[in-house]
């Protein structure tokens, strides 16, 4: 397979599992499970999820200037729209309640 396609499918992995886990809390409606706020724990997901983004790019980087274009944007438009789908949009702004 193509380095690219690799990279960008574990990016998408995780961002599944970001997602899967916040939808699992939102449909049990219950808090964390480490007695944390919402706000700290989804906030922490958010983290995880760009670390995650950023250790699949860094280990064996892409060469070709296109190939990191497409990796950076398509990875970094995920995590936006997990940033703004669940930390705006769902619950309202998390980090001003």
């Amino acid at each position: 397979m193509n380095k690219i396609s690799v990279k960008l499918i574990l990016s998408f992995i995780a961002f599944l599992a970001v997602n899967f886990w916040l939808i699992f809390k939102g449909v049990t409606k219950g808090s964390a499970v480490f007695f944390m706020s919402p706000t700290v724990e989804e906030t922490i997901l958010f983290i995880l999820l760009q670390l995650l983004v950023m250790v699949v790019y860094f280990i064996r980087p892409l060469t070709v200037k296109k190939s990191r274009i497409i990796y950076w944007c398509v990875s970094e438009a995920l995590v936006l729209f997990t940033v703004f789908f669940w930390g705006i949009i769902i619950v309202g702004p998390i980090w001003f309640k």
